[in-house]
């Protein structure tokens, strides 16, 4: 918004433009009323003067009994001469006759000649008896002299009628500013306030000057699931809600803070002065108040929310830095379910790097540098090498070697996520068929996503890459989330009954980290269930985790399902795991992923040991 000096800037242009237009557009008009009265004036003074010279020549034709005696004609005193011809008859100037006459002949019947700053009138008649018409010269007066009384009126009245409207220009341009005025004003609370939940809005809070503090906290909120309720009861209780929020959120953030609504679900609270030891405290405190249920009409809702926090001067001196920093914290604890995340360095890199990366997954699947590395899995005991799962890096020109975490997510909302799973799965075969060619007969497994499950055209695609590659369909493995495979059960058991008419085999990753895990093994023919890591960092003996894992290794053996854990990390672990009857593991302690021909001296040195302990 407008700074109010500039504001006022703003009043005294718009008055001085009013007065300058109505003073301007005053004095056009007298100036064109004097100009076009005086030109009139003139006219009607002229028209007059003909018409008494015109009734008195008729008059002085009328006392000339003979033409030949000049002494018995009267003449009025207006009469310059009376002539015949070049002879003059009378003569009464002070200019000579000799100049006058001559001129007189040679200008029209009824108009005016001017002479040594002298205007004169010429009438031509006819005479009976004469060849030679008969000139009348007339004496005309000096119209200005005439006109100068009724002028200086005229100039007087416009000087009045200017006066006026200078006052008129007055009072209008103090009416208009006036109403300029409110209208600003009014402009002024609907640009800064948002008008569902009357609190401050986005724009308040970047004009605002709060943030000449040293030190403060950004807090920025965003509601959980509240695209959920707008879908199930309507925009109308959404709003109800929004509007309950925001009076709540008002009240939690205390007199001190600055509530603002940044937009749809979103709220910024900044508080200043607040210890950096205190910003977590006050976060959580919010979090858990804002859990409370809320009430709206006869309903209770618990409202929960994820808050992301930048603070002054670590993460920015500016508002516009400070709110990038705490919305991408925000983000992150909303992702991994944090409630509360403070913003770090960390953050930055991977939000920047990631709008970075969105712009060039075309190029790098064209330029194929997405590549395949593989994850041993292992049986515990002995640490055979059951399998491998193909995981993609994106060898990046300029960022280097980068993780699934970093693009990912960027590929599925791309529209490339089909072509990226067939390349993904091309590598994949040709590296089985390469395994294969050296005689190493290696299982693969892929990851696939919700998207991939929906393309009628992915199962003639696999078809076609086994007849045409000649591997052997038990090599391939496809793995597959539960969110993937719960987006609709019908495509997903379709699916995966064509993967096993092919003899391709399927496994079902990250289990346990559903709210429906179990209804995946009475649903779906899978092969093998892959315990998610969340599981082994919490193994301990005799705790309730070992009693799930325990359970649910029981569950899968009677329905002839193997069981893998995910994240193994420590001897500990592996030991435990094999005593609740899970033989199976993938993580760091049988391997991290590698390139493929780490994977085959492996294999060799694997299969060397082997030869040297048969012997």
């Amino acid at each position: 918004m407008p700074h109010k000096v500039i504001l006022q800037h703003s009043k005294a242009s718009l008055r001085k433009r009013l007065m300058l237009a109505t003073v301007s557009l005053s004095f056009i008009l007298i100036s064109t009323l004097c100009i076009v009265g005086h030109s009139i004036l003139l006219e009607m003074e002229q028209a007059f003067e003909k018409d008494t010279f015109d009734r008195h020549s008729t008059y002085v034709l009328s006392t000339l009994p003979h033409i030949d005696s000049a002494s018995d004609i009267f003449m009025p005193p207006d009469v310059v001469a009376i002539s015949i011809g070049n002879e003059p008859q009378f003569g009464a100037s002070k200019t000579p006759l000799s100049t006058l006459i001559p001129i007189a002949i040679s200008t029209n019947n009824g108009q005016f000649f001017t002479v040594n700053h002298q205007r004169y009138y010429v009438q031509k008649h006819s005479l009976e008896r004469q060849q030679e018409p008969l000139i009348i010269i007339w004496k005309a007066r000096e119209l200005s002299g005439v006109s100068a009384k009724i002028i200086n009126q005229l100039t007087l009245a416009g000087l009045i009628l200017f006066g006026l409207a200078v006052w008129i220009a007055l009072m209008m341009s103090a009416f208009i500013v006036k109403r300029f005025e409110q209208a600003n004003q009014t402009l002024q609370e609907l640009a800064l306030q948002d008008p569902l939940t009357h609190l401050h809005n986005r724009v308040a809070l970047l004009a605002s000057k709060h943030f000449t503090v040293s030190h403060g906290a950004l807090f920025f909120l965003d509601l959980d699931r509240f695209r959920d309720i707008n879908d199930a009861l309507g925009h109308e209780m959404g709003d109800r809600m929004l509007l309950s929020f925001a009076q709540r959120l008002k009240t939690l953030a205390g007199p001190t803070a600055h509530t603002y609504r940044y937009r749809s679900d979103e709220f910024v609270i900044w508080q200043p002065d607040i210890a950096q030891e205190d910003v977590l405290s006050y976060a959580f405190r919010l979090l858990y108040d804002c859990r409370e249920p809320l009430q709206i009409g006869n309903s209770a809702f618990e409202i929960g929310c994820s808050i992301g926090i930048a603070c002054l001067p670590e993460h920015g001196h500016r508002p516009e830095m400070l709110l990038r920093n705490a919305e991408n914290a925000m983000h992150r604890a909303k992702k991994l379910r944090l409630g509360v995340q403070m913003y770090n360095e960390r953050l930055a890199y991977n939000s920047t790097i990631k709008v970075t990366l969105r712009s060039q997954l075309r190029s790098a699947l064209q330029n194929q540098e997405f590549i395949l590395y593989y994850q041993p899995k292992a049986e515990i005991t002995s640490g055979r090498l059951l399998g491998v799962e193909a995981i993609v890096r994106w060898q990046h020109p300029d960022e280097g070697l980068l993780s699934p975490g970093l693009f990912i997510d960027l590929i599925e909302q791309s529209g490339i996520v089909h072509a990226f799973t067939r390349y993904t799965i091309e590598q994949a075969v040709k590296q089985i068929q390469t395994w294969s060619s050296e005689g190493y007969a290696l299982p693969v497994s892929v990851n696939l996503s919700a998207y991939n499950l929906m393309d009628n055209e992915f199962i003639p695609f696999i078809k076609h890459c086994i007849e045409t590659s000649g591997i052997d369909p038990g090599l391939l493995e496809f793995e597959l989330t539960e969110s993937a495979t719960m987006v609709d059960i019908a495509v997903s058991k379709r699916v995966l009954a064509a993967f096993r008419e092919m003899g391709i085999k399927t496994s079902i990753d990250d289990f346990g980290t559903g709210m429906s895990s179990f209804a995946y093994l009475r649903e779906l023919n899978i092969n093998t269930v892959k315990l998610d890591q969340s599981f082994i960092r919490d193994l301990e003996p005799d705790n309730r985790t070992a009693k799930i894992i325990e359970g649910i290794v029981s569950l899968c053996r009677s329905l002839d399902i193997e069981v893998i854990a995910e994240g193994v990390e420590t001897d500990v672990h592996a030991q435990l795991l094999v005593t609740l009857d899970c033989h199976f593991a993938q993580g760091y302690l049988f391997g991290k992923p590698m390139p493929a021909s780490d994977i085959t001296l492996l294999i060799q040195t694997a299969k060397h040991s082997q030869n040297r302990l048969s012997h």
